[in-house]
């Protein structure tokens, strides 16, 4: 894809991050070509959830977010150079943590 051309892809994320409920979803325009993993860098700016940044702290718990794009549930960071493309969806579910 040429230079400048952008995707929208569609974000989810819900659980708990820190005792608290997170909800979050809407729409995420990037450059053609990112990966995944500058995807998670870049969504809560996005979404407008700068203070909040569930996406960046999503991966600093001590369980592992379950991660589905487009449905299939992919492992990260393994699979995190893949590059998104237009209309794809991402979904994070944090599992609940503690005693």
């Amino acid at each position: 894809m040429g230079q400048g051309v952008r995707i929208t892809v569609r974000a989810r994320i819900v659980g708990h991050i820190d005792g608290r409920s997170v909800h979050a979803s809407g729409e995420v325009e990037l450059k053609a070509g990112i990966t995944i993993r500058e995807f998670f860098k870049r969504a809560d700016a996005s979404m407008g959830l700068k203070k909040e940044k569930p996406f960046k702290r999503a991966f600093k718990q001590g369980v592992r977010p379950m991660v589905f794009l487009t449905g299939d549930r992919i492992e990260l960071p393994e699979e995190g150079t893949h590059a998104l493309t237009d209309g794809d969806e991402v979904t994070v579910i944090l599992a609940l943590v503690g005693g």
